[in-house]
Formats: C-alpha cells, structure tokens, sequence
C-alpha cells in the first residue's frame, strides 16, 4: 500500500471552514497555552514534567521516553511514545493524525512530521491527514521531513534532510530527497 493510499479526507464544507469540531479547536487551544507557559520553559533535566503533561492531554506513553523542551506536538492525544524514545530539539510532530514513536527511536533536531496535506484537485482544498509510525531502534536525521501515510521499519536509520514519503524497510540506511533506501545496516545486537 502506497503512503497516499493511507490519508483520509476530513469534512469541510469550504476552504475556509475548520475541518476540526469545537471541542478539538478547544482542546488544541488548551494544549497550545500549556506547551507555552508550562512545557517550552522548562530546563533539559525537567523531560519528565513534559512527559507528564503530554500524558495528561492524552498521549499514550510506554516507559521513560525523552521529549525535548523546544519540540512541538500539535496534538498529544494523537501521539504513541514508546520507552527510552526521544524528540530532539526544535522536532514537530505534526500530528493530526495517530502517530507511533517506537522503542528507542530517535528524531533528531528540527525533524519534521508531517501529519496532513490538501487534496489539490478541488478548489475546496480539503485537509487530507495520515499516520505515521516510526519503528523500533529506528533513528530519524537532522532536518529531515517525514510525510503523512508513512511507515518507517524498525531500525532504519533516514539521514540528515531526507524527505521521506515512501514507507522505509527494516534495518536499512536511508538518504535523499526522495528518501530510498541505500544499503542494509549493520547492528550490533549486544545490549549494553
């Protein structure tokens, strides 16, 4: 399945009508006065108040991920984090859709997560959003984009300003724009 066969239109009756219902404007107002006052000030060292408080907008979170104080997420309840999983710095998660984070990834500084596009065939413009789901051990470089539908295997390692709109199989180096897969990867599979 292709990455844009996984998007989903919202309901809009017209390019300039919000395609999110009252209570998710609400509720995205909310969160964005408490990523500003209570998440962005915070010190390095204080990553598990921001866990809390992404928790608490209704991220589900699996043991002891790391979130950076100068990323964004736009929508927690639209996000997984699994354990020992880190956001960098300046990261957004785009998230209008569900978006899986898995054990021990990584998105490294400014990575980008781009959750939704437009249907570009209408003049309605109706928001289209996907998914995207970053596997295990998988490691995201800086200042690379990551488009909505996508899936990244476990392991793949997406280099530095990669645009990734093609899903990304398991164990494998990755680079470019389009992002494509180079060579397999080697790992040591010894926990230390």
């Amino acid at each position: 399945m292709k990455p844009t066969d996984r998007l989903r239109p919202l309901a809009q009756r017209s390019a300039y009508d919000s395609p999110w219902p009252l209570r998710t404007r609400i509720r995205m107002a909310a969160w964005s006065a408490v990523w500003l006052l209570l998440f962005r000030p915070t010190p390095k060292f204080l990553f598990p108040w921001r866990v809390f408080l992404l928790r608490l907008f209704g991220a589900r979170i699996q043991g002891r991920p790391f979130v950076s104080e100068s990323a964004r997420i736009k929508a927690p309840w639209n996000l997984t984090l699994g354990h020992r999983a880190c956001i960098g710095p300046h990261a957004e998660v785009y998230n209008l859709a569900p978006v899986v984070i898995g054990a021990r990834a990584t998105l490294a500084q400014n990575v980008y997560l781009c959750g939704g596009t437009h249907d570009f065939s209408t003049h309605r413009l109706p928001l289209m959003v996907g998914g995207i789901h970053v596997g295990r051990d998988a490691f995201i470089g800086a200042r690379a984009i990551v488009l909505p539908g996508v899936e990244i295997g476990d392991g793949v390692v997406a280099g530095a300003g990669s645009v990734v709109a093609n899903d990304l199989p398991v164990w494998t180096i990755c680079a470019g724009n389009p992002c494509r897969p180079l060579r397999k990867r080697p790992f040591d599979k010894r926990v230390t």
